[in-house]
Parts: structure tokens; sequence; C-alpha cells
């Protein structure tokens, strides 16, 4: 899976591609429709430490998650052994409900497909 982060100016962030973060269909759609709906897209590293820190500032509103079975998973809570943090007021929010449901409402033929992502199989 590929991660995204959803800051408070309606900037998206995830990691560049590398030996961590693989491409991906899924992946490359949310770019792709993120920047069709206006979104600055950065692919930039993120750490954990800035992570946390703009969760806590307010900064990060939105994070989530895609891949080829999730499509797209909003995440709301970081558990871990430095202490657990939430991301805006946990339940996602409505850049990664637009996002998914844009996605998922093309691959079932309810959305135009303006891409030719796809196919009809007889």
């Amino acid at each position: 899976m590929n991660v995204f982060f959803v800051f408070d100016d309606g900037a998206i962030q995830t990691p560049p591609l590398s030996g961590t973060i693989l491409p991906g269909i899924t992946r490359d759609s949310i770019l792709a429709l993120a920047r069709r709906k206006g979104h600055v897209v950065r692919e930039e590293r993120y750490a954990i430490d800035q992570w946390r820190a703009d969760a806590a500032s307010g900064r990060l509103r939105e994070c989530f998650a895609c891949g080829t079975a999730a499509v797209v998973a909003a995440i709301g809570k970081i558990k871990s052994q430095q202490g657990d943090f939430s991301i805006g007021d946990g339940n996602g929010g409505p850049v990664t409900s637009a996002l998914k449901s844009e996605l998922v409402g093309i691959q079932r033929g309810q959305i135009a497909d303006v891409d030719g992502w796809v196919r009809k199989i007889l």
C-alpha cells in the first residue's frame, strides 16, 4: 500500500517511489485525480516525527492509504511505542472521501472515464 497526507492548505503529499514505496495503478490514479481536482501534489519523504508534529498542530488534516485491494482507506490513528496520535478527527475527511468516491465510481462505470483507464472485457 501507499500512504497519502492531506494538509490544511489542500496540498497532498506522498512518499516518492523508492525501494520501499512501489509503483502502482491505484497510486497513479489517485495522483492523477488529485491533480485534476486542483490539489498541489508533492512526492516527498515525510518522517514520522514530522507526521506526528503536523497531526498535533492541525496542519495535517487527513491521511489515507491506497492499494489494489483497499482502493482508499482512511487512516485515523497511529499507534506506536512513542505514543499514539490521531489525524484530524480520526475518521478520514472530505478529500479522502472524494478521491475514493471518484475512483470507485470510475471503476464501476458510474463516472465517466476520461482517461481511458477502464477496459471492457468480453
